[in-house]
């Protein structure tokens, strides 16, 4: 579970827009001034007008009384306009940096990292934060400026009656300290149960295909109804710890005014004081005990807000394994030649090696197939490639350029990596070809699909270019998705291209269409392919075996197939095996 969060890291959150929050503050100081000061107006009115039978001092009172209204209204119009600014302009400013630190981090992270926590720290969590700034500064300001100024001025008319009055703070005290804790920690208890919900909702409509395919409706709702109990478990438990705490203060304000009637009653009576400071102190502990009643609200906002901040903390306190060293540069491509240099490489510390001392040369231009059984390390080969990962030991090199040593984003501008399934983007056909060139023109984007053989094919969609698509793109068939990325990646210009071959589902005309695109794609770059079918394999220009992180073997197609008993020859009898059982 995380920590909570120093104070001085929260204000450092806040400090960018501190002079609207000092406006907004500067509102509560106002309004909070002119309600502690309406008691004294009317002790005023009560002991110098009513019961000496002075009517200038009635007047006077309503007179003063108005202003202070209106330095109220004033205040609380500054408080209100004001503090909605800065909580959008934070929240705004912390949406941007959480999905910023998001881009950031590897795809490792994404690999093991729940969808739905994410969207929880990216909605709920800063939702949550949005109610706090919003509302729970001014509460926190104006609690303890009512508190400081009405005890002050209590203390200013009768030091006696006040130090009887404030018996009953030590108790609050210690109630404030049993609840603050248990609070808390209850808190992101829930803040994790409601990440556990969303990502249950999440996996459930990403995969809601499966679930009617199978017909476990049934069994979801099940595990809908566990992980929903769990969070209806843990505010029940917020609720009682919440209860316990307020019922405790709302014992103590009858025992205040307990303590005003009696005691204050006795200094009347004794002259050191007037009747209108007991009615003046009537008024001042509904005023000492609102902000105390309204403690337990506001210490629940707070609890769940600390909470919140400590999810949101610990999230960018997240590092990314592929970092960029000081002084890296920007890649420069030339030829597109790819070299790994006693390269090794491990998931993780003390794990096995996903590839072991690999060392070869892919010259500019050259087709190279990656095959061989699952695990065997070609996906891990061509993350690589891309820089998805660094290399535990050796070097990885493009045009010479080891690639620890340049710029991410600058690599994968000329590196692009197509999928296995081609991931559409909420927007149209044309938004999604443009892409990876934002800055390419309507004109530019029809060329790249004329020029991968998708123009009439595409135009055959209703709208064509202009077709809206969503939900990751499933509006559309799995041939046109692979023909919009397969556009997309043409586009983008690049030396280097690492292609996850997906065409096993495609019906065999958009499959003959895909195969002649690949071909126009793959023309004079650099590619990478990762084979699944024998066809791919034997059109590259080279082979690369893969066996437990090693490449077992390495040459032409025609050259590998023909050694009896090879691993690539065994590959593709199992491969054609595999085929004709399909």
């Amino acid at each position: 579970m995380a920590a909570r969060p120093p104070l001085r890291r929260v204000v450092a959150e806040l400090r960018p827009h501190r002079r609207v929050a000092v406006i907004a503050c500067s509102g509560v100081v106002l309004m909070t001034l002119a309600i502690v000061s309406m008691p004294l107006v009317i002790q005023m009115v009560i002991d110098r007008g009513v019961q000496a039978h002075d009517t200038s001092w009635v007047f006077l009172g309503a007179a003063i009384a108005a202003v202070l209204i209106v330095a109220q209204v004033a205040g609380t119009w500054l408080e209100v306009r004001y503090m909605g600014i800065f909580a959008e302009r934070y929240l705004r400013d912390l949406r941007g940096s959480l999905m910023d630190h998001l881009y950031e981090l590897d795809l490792d992270y994404f690999t093991h990292e729940p969808a739905g926590r994410l969207v929880s720290r990216l909605t709920s969590d800063v939702e949550n934060l949005q109610q706090f700034v919003q509302t729970g500064i001014s509460l926190v300001l104006r609690a303890a400026l009512v508190l400081s100024f009405t005890i002050t001025l209590m203390m200013l008319q009768t030091v006696k009656l006040t130090l009887a009055i404030c018996v009953i703070l030590p108790f609050l005290a210690v109630a404030s300290a049993w609840y603050r804790p248990r609070a808390f920690a209850v808190q992101m208890k829930i803040r994790e149960s409601m990440a556990t919900l969303l990502t249950h909702v999440n996996e459930s409509l990403v995969g809601m295909r499966v679930v009617q395919a199978f017909a476990i409706e049934n069994e979801q709702h099940d595990v809908f109804q566990d992980v929903s109990f769990d969070a209806f478990d843990k505010k029940r438990k917020s609720g009682t710890v919440a209860a316990t705490y307020y019922s405790s203060v709302e014992f103590l304000v009858p025992v205040a005014l307990a303590i005003l009637i009696g005691y204050g009653t006795n200094l009347v009576q004794s002259g050191e004081i007037k009747i209108g400071v007991v009615i003046a102190f009537s008024l001042y502990i509904n005023r000492l005990f609102e902000p105390i009643q309204q403690f337990t609200e506001l210490t629940s906002l707070l609890q769940s807000a600390g909470a919140s901040f400590a999810r949101v903390f610990e999230f960018r306190a997240l590092q990314p394994k592929v970092l960029d060293r000081p002084g890296a540069f920007d890649f420069v491509p030339t030829q597109g030649e790819i070299r790994f240099d006693a390269v090794s490489f491990r998931y993780s510390p003390g794990a096995v090696d996903a590839l072991h001392d690999v060392d070869l040369v892919v010259p500019a231009c050259q087709r190279v197939a990656v095959v061989g059984t699952s695990g065997a390390g070609k996906s891990t080969f061509a993350k690589l490639v891309a820089r998805f990962y660094d290399a535990t030991e050796g070097r990885v090199l493009i045009d010479g350029q080891d690639l620890r040593d340049v710029l991410g984003p600058s690599l994968r501008k000329h590196v692009i990596v197509v999928p296995q399934e081609g991931f559409l983007f909420d927007g149209t056909v044309a938004e999604n070809v443009g892409v990876a060139r934002p800055e390419a023109t309507r004109a530019e984007i029809e060329a790249a699909c004329e020029a991968m053989g998708f123009a009439s094919r595409i135009a055959a969609i209703p709208g064509g270019l202009d077709c809206v698509v969503a939900n990751r793109g499933l509006t559309l068939s799995s041939g046109q998705r692979q023909m919009v990325a397969l556009a997309r990646a043409f586009l983008s210009e690049p030396r280097v291209i690492v292609l996850d071959e997906a065409t096993s589902n495609l019906d065999p005309a958009t499959d003959a269409l895909v195969e002649e695109a690949m071909h126009t794609l793959l023309a004079d770059r650099t590619a990478i392919v990762i084979a699944h079918r024998i066809n791919t394999a034997v059109r590259a220009d080279r082979v690369l075996v893969f066996e437990h992180g090693v490449i077992v073997e390495d040459g032409p197609p025609a050259q590998l197939e023909a050694i009896e008993g090879g691993a690539f020859a065994r590959w593709v009898a199992a491969t054609r095996e595999a085929a004709e059982r399909g």
